[in-house]
């Protein structure tokens, strides 16, 4: 009886040391978390050169959504407006609206982001201040203007651009993730990424000190 119990105890610790040695499932690759990388750290941060190519490639790599859905803007009342040669369009989450001007001989893209600090009034200007309201021409940036009227959104707003979805439209070209929207100009070599945390600006846009713009300015980023 004793060398059975003592057999069948063998068994059992050999059954449980294969078991231990066996590996499970291996994880695919969507399952693992972020690597953390082991790398020193760099000495100096990236460049912006640096910074706006790796942008460049992460707009171009977005899902091309067709131009011809957005063509149009509107009001939520009422028909669409067709916008012509212009593009509108709003994030999923709606805090980010742009729409374009060519029709009206205004270069750039012009968005209104709802940000969770709007740049402040300035003391001069004329009209109601939208401290969140962003123009990128390329070679400049501003953020923040008086508006005595909607302009360019007076017929409303686009279509949604779903996440990951991207515009290329004459100069530009955008992308938009969860995290915000990205807008990039290779011609001028500048971008801009909008959310509704901030403005950040990439390329040779770099921000113009208050006491050399105008009074009646928010941020201004020049190249």
């Amino acid at each position: 009886m004793i060398m059975r119990i003592a057999a069948l105890a063998a068994l059992i610790l050999a059954l449980s040391a294969c078991s231990q040695s066996t590996p499970g499932k291996p994880q695919s690759s969507s399952d693992r978390p972020p690597a953390t990388s082991t790398a020193a750290t760099p000495s100096k941060p990236p460049s912006r050169d640096s910074q706006l190519k790796e942008r460049i490639a992460w707009v171009q790599a977005g899902t091309q959504a067709d131009l011809g859905g957005y063509h149009s803007a509107s009001t939520g009342t009422g028909p669409a407006t067709d916008l012509k040669s212009d593009i509108a369009f709003v994030s999923p989450s709606g805090k980010i609206s742009c729409i374009t001007g060519t029709e009206y001989q205004i270069d750039g893209i012009n968005c209104v982001v709802k940000l969770k600090n709007p740049v402040p009034k300035p003391a001069d200007g004329v009209g109601n201040w939208d401290g969140g309201y962003v123009r990128f021409t390329g070679s400049a940036l501003t953020v923040g203007q008086f508006r005595g009227d909607p302009g360019l959104f007076i017929y409303g707003e686009g279509q949604t651009l779903p996440y990951d979805g991207a515009l290329t439209f004459g100069k530009y070209s955008c992308r938009i993730a969860t995290n915000g929207l990205t807008c990039v100009n290779p011609a001028t070599k500048s971008g801009v990424q909008l959310s509704d945390d901030g403005i950040v600006p990439f390329g040779c846009l770099h921000e113009i000190p208050a006491a050399r713009r105008e009074q009646y300015d928010g941020q201004v980023f020049k190249c």
